[in-house]
């Protein structure tokens, strides 16, 4: 149905989903709208929904069109309506051991059992919610006082998947043979056995492989920086840098064999890890990602 044009000859455009990899959307949208491609990028990612809040009415239908033939769909509406309220996911992910207090207190506040509450908090990911925009606003401003807490909110019609293998387990046969099938590859950077996945082919690589693996999405990864070698440094000064982020004593870590493992950053995000791991290369040292899952917590 046509979107009515208002007197101003303007919508808003606001990005619902999508069902294939979107770097074409990116391109059109810049040249279009008259924005950078990493405002385009960021606006599309997450909760930055709104890709434009007064898009001329021609070029914003001329998008539509363009955009829904490569898989990607926009909403139009009058400037000044109100938001569209868009399913999102939020995840509550353990920063350190969660005190039994604090899963009471989410069990109110969700309205979850404690054991629920636990089991979530115990995933890969999280607890993972699904809220509308606004009611996802309300619940991660209410939980900002819970320092035991990281709160993250992610728009599953726009999240990135990565498949990785569960603790012990080996990618079979018949799944390595699904996702050359698929013209899927691994991540060299996050170790993932397939990356980059729209949320159906995550659910169907799921359904299909699930005891062996599990598909996280990327807004949700959180990773540790380890120290795996050193160039050009001397190992009195490398055990002086790492005295600085390590619990070891300088003196053990004057052992090559205790240095590298050093965990150096913690926590981060996809993109801090892997700028952190360019800064660290400048400086001589080696790091290696790992996919940090999930901080303890504690049995009620």
């Amino acid at each position: 149905m046509p979107v009515p044009v208002p007197p101003s000859g303007q919508l808003r455009m606001t990005f619902v989903g999508a069902t294939r990899h979107s770097c074409g959307a990116v391109g059109l949208l810049a040249s279009h709208l008259g924005l950078d491609r990493s405002e385009v990028v960021q606006r599309m990612g997450r909760s930055a929904l709104i890709l434009a809040e007064t898009a001329p009415a021609d070029v914003a239908q001329r998008l539509l069109a363009l955009l829904s033939a490569i898989g990607v769909t926009v909403r139009l509406d009058p400037v000044g309506s109100p938001a569209p309220d868009i399913p999102v996911e939020i995840a509550l992910q353990p920063l350190r051991e969660v005190p039994a207090a604090t899963v009471a207190h989410l069990a109110r506040l969700l309205r979850m059992t404690p054991e629920a509450v636990l089991s979530g908090l115990a995933e890969p990911t999280g607890l993972i919610l699904r809220r509308t925009a606004r009611k996802a606003e309300g619940v991660q401003r209410r939980l900002r006082p819970v320092s035991a807490l990281r709160v993250a909110i992610s728009n599953p019609a726009s999240a990135r998947y990565d498949l990785f293998l569960k603790a012990g387990q080996v990618a079979s046969t018949d799944l390595m043979r699904l996702l050359r099938q698929l013209g899927l590859a691994r991540c060299p950077f996050s170790g993932a056995v397939a990356a980059a996945l729209d949320a159906r082919t995550a659910a169907l690589l799921v359904a299909r492989h699930g005891n062996c693996v599990h598909a996280l999405n990327r807004d949700f990864q959180r990773f540790d920086l380890i120290l795996a070698g050193s160039r050009g440094m001397s190992q009195a000064d490398l055990a002086d840098f790492l005295a600085t982020r390590a619990i070891d004593g300088r003196e053990r870590l004057l052992a090559p064999q205790v240095a590298e493992g050093v965990r150096l950053e913690a926590g981060l995000s996809r993109r801090a890890a892997q700028q952190f791991c360019a800064d660290y290369a400048q400086i001589g040292l080696v790091t290696r990602m790992r996919l940090a899952l999930h901080a303890a917590t504690q049995d009620l």
